[in-house]
């Protein structure tokens, strides 16, 4: 099921996502999640928003329902990442070994 086409913003809500928007030491995904959130609470369609963002449907569907649900919070990426390696002698014999 889609998202609709508009999101209502509070004030605070939009100067943030104005802020990540337009920030240019920010996050590039940050800003294009932002970029989206505006353009429906701007009222602009689907379509307008896929020639504007370069996206699929899922993405704006994804993000849409995930600020709808959560509001700013729900527009931080969910990846977890890679764990950190643990470093043990024989890799750390292997780095000096190589780094000589």
């Amino acid at each position: 099921m889609f998202v609709s086409n508009t999101i209502k913003l509070l004030t605070v809500e939009r100067e943030e996502l104005t802020r990540q928007a337009n920030s240019q030491s920010g996050r590039a995904d940050e800003a294009r999640r932002a970029r989206l959130i505006l353009l429906l609470d701007a009222g602009h369609t689907w379509a307008s928003i896929r020639a504007k963002l370069d996206c699929a449907d899922s993405f704006i569907d994804r993000w849409g329902k995930r600020f709808a649900a959560e509001r700013l919070a729900g527009l931080f990426s969910r990846h977890a990442g890679q764990p950190p390696t643990t470093l043990t002698p024989a890799l750390e014999a292997r780095i000096l070994e190589w780094s000589v």
